[in-house]
């Protein structure tokens, strides 16, 4: 067997191998098929086939057995803008399996990401599986509400509305950029997008298509947008899924969400005239992460929780990313009761030892120190439970109760660790 690069000629092989052993069942998933092909085509703003490996078995003509790729992109933390390689699309030919395949393309992707400068690597995955590979599970990924018709909020008699939904262009990205931005504000991590990212998705067609978006600009009637929203149908049954929403600031989020309720039912009703009564649009589902305001403005017109999943997060080097994200610590020090902090705060990771020196409330250096004893240090986190702290998935209380051996030493440790690291959950905009 052969672990090398794969090239345009692996296309279609690569394409229908992926549609295969991605599928829950024993027809080949579209949606994969597509997806593999559109990664690997000339036009896709992140990737390319030489970012796939795969592993070909000479005796059996060269056929694909194994794969996976690495999808390069940028992500911001607290808007400090950092790389990150997502591996994706990880398979195996079951009579392949439990041979190391696996494991030494993981190597591979981790080398060529660290390479790209890429501080962080993260996963949309199966159950535990890439624990094996120093991922954790510590990044919410989807969860929502759900909104069911009878629920909608109606116009007074004699009300008209203020507001309009419209499909959003290219002569829109000025707009869509500066709400996307006050999305991503909700939560501390986001995905950058450039101005070739918002071009591919705006223009894919594609309905089957994992970089179809459909993006929709609210206007206030006579004026200009008040926001935006991007939501489509869940495949050809399901309901209309709302995976982006953001309001500028100085409009009642409760208003224009209510007006969205509206007028989202009218383009459910629009969607049910191509589709036979029993597949009609069941309910308006808000896809935007554990919290987000919109849900507070519905209140209890929505009724269901979605619980959240959550991405598998890898850093190799916690030192350099804390590093990278030393303006946004500094900043939650100084807006805090810990302000002008100074001082030394050890981190016991058993494994590693980190340092955070910190003078008048600037971070200015992060280090390692040498343990005298095995639990030496002022916070002691086990295996990988830290990342949960840093990327606001849990807080320091919820991980002191799931780990006996996690804990922070004294009032002022336990103090300061809230406060470079408050639960804050985030909702990323996927792309492929």
């Amino acid at each position: 067997m052969i672990l090398r690069w794969a090239t345009s000629a692996d296309t279609e092989e690569l394409a229908t191998f992926n549609a295969r052993l991605h599928s829950d069942t024993a027809e080949p998933d579209e949606w994969v098929y597509h997806w593999t092909k559109e990664l690997m085509g000339s036009d896709h703003p992140t990737t390319n086939p030489a970012d796939f490996t795969v592993v070909v078995d000479q005796s059996a003509g060269g056929r694909i057995v194994s794969s996976m790729n690495l999808i390069s992109q940028t992500w911001s933390y607290e808007g400090i803008k950092f790389g990150l390689g997502r591996p994706e699309a990880v398979a195996t030919e079951p009579n392949y399996r439990r041979k190391r395949l696996v494991r030494q393309q993981f190597e591979v992707i981790h080398a060529l990401s660290a390479a790209r400068g890429e501080l962080m690597q993260a996963i949309t995955g199966i159950p535990w599986y890439y624990r094996q590979f120093g991922y954790e599970m510590a990044l919410d990924l989807s969860g929502g509400r759900r909104l069911y018709w009878p629920n909608l909020s109606k116009l007074e008699p004699g009300q008209t509305e203020r507001f309009s939904l419209r499909p959003a262009t290219l002569q829109d990205l000025t707009d869509l950029q500066r709400f996307y931005a006050l999305a991503c504000a909700y939560g501390p991590v986001a995905r950058v997008r450039d101005e070739t990212q918002w071009r591919y998705e705006l223009q894919c067609e594609f309905f089957k298509s994992l970089s179809y978006h459909r993006f929709y600009l609210i206007e206030e009637i006579g004026d200009g947008a008040v926001g935006y929203i991007e939501a489509i149908p869940d495949r050809l049954d399901g309901p209309l899924v709302v995976r982006e929403l953001a309001v500028r600031p100085d409009y009642s989020l409760r208003m224009v969400a209510e007006f969205l309720t509206r007028a989202l039912r009218k383009l459910a009703d629009e969607i049910n005239q191509g589709r036979p009564p029993e597949k009609a649009v069941p309910y308006l589902g808000f896809s935007l992460g554990a919290a987000h305001p919109v849900y507070t403005a519905l209140g209890q017109q929505l009724e269901k929780l979605l619980p959240s999943y959550a991405w598998f997060i890898r850093v190799a080097d916690l030192a350099a990313f804390l590093r990278r994200i030393g303006p946004a610590l500094e900043k939650r020090v100084e807006n805090s009761p810990v302000a002008g902090h100074s001082g030394t705060l050890r981190i016991n990771l058993y494994r590693q030892h980190l340092s955070l020196t910190f003078e008048g409330g600037k971070l200015t250096e992060v280090g390692s120190y040498e343990p005298t004893r095995l639990a030496d240090g002022d916070a002691l986190f086990p295996d990988l439970t830290f990342l949960h702290l840093l990327m606001g998935h849990r807080s320091l209380a919820e991980l002191r109760y799931m780990f006996a051996d996690c804990t922070a030493r004294g009032e002022r440790n336990t103090l300061l660790l809230e406060t470079l690291f408050p639960p804050r959950p985030s909702s990323i905009a996927p792309l492929n």
